[in-house]
């Protein structure tokens, strides 16, 4: 944070507002720019330096660091990259959850003699299955595809999609909800 000082500050008033930000446990150096006489804090938490301005050679005080937000909103990396990779560990965490809880199980022993018994489909991948059984039999290629591009277009939302707002909300609840129907069409398949 610098504290810009009003034009012409003597040197007492400048070592007066050095003392002060000193006793507030900040650290500064003296810089001048265009005539005028800047604090530059180094060091110490800058929002203790917020009373300073109550002080009549002080003029204003300028951030030089926080959090930026640009014209178009937050960079995709590292902002948007921690929250989707934070919620992707946390979907991670909650699938590996229900694994655990509905395991498939051992089955009976096998028998050499006989054919094996068709298995069950996975709880996890009825969903998926519950979505291509949408399409005949002969376009099942097509549910999957449209799986899967569903899939590379989440990944691909944040560069996709630039705008801020409320329609950036609104699409964020699309998306969630559209994950939890995932979700609960897993579940549901799991009590299936």
């Amino acid at each position: 944070m610098i504290v810009v000082l009003r034009l012409g500050a003597t040197p007492p008033e400048v070592e007066e507002v050095e003392r002060e930000l000193a006793l507030r446990g900040l650290e500064t150096r003296k810089v001048e720019s265009g005539g005028r006489m800047l604090l530059h804090i180094i060091a110490g938490p800058t929002r203790r330096a917020r009373p300073v301005v109550k002080l009549e050679q002080v003029e204003a005080l300028v951030p030089t660091s926080g959090p930026r937000v640009r014209r178009e909103g937050r960079r995709f990396y590292p902002y948007h990259f921690v929250n989707w990779s934070a919620f992707s560990v946390a979907l991670l965490g909650v699938l590996v959850f229900l694994a655990g809880m509905f395991p498939t199980g051992i089955g009976q022993e096998i028998d050499p003699r006989s054919a094996p018994a068709e298995l069950p489909t996975p709880w996890y991948l009825r969903a998926p299955l519950m979505f291509v059984a949408l399409f005949p039999e002969s376009l099942a290629w097509l549910g999957w595809s449209i799986f899967a591009l569903g899939g590379v277009f989440l990944f691909a939302l944040p560069f996709i999609d630039r705008s801020t707002g409320s329609t950036a909300r609104v699409f964020r609840v699309i998306v969630a909800l559209l994950l939890a129907s995932f979700l609960l069409a897993s579940l549901k398949g799991a009590f299936a």
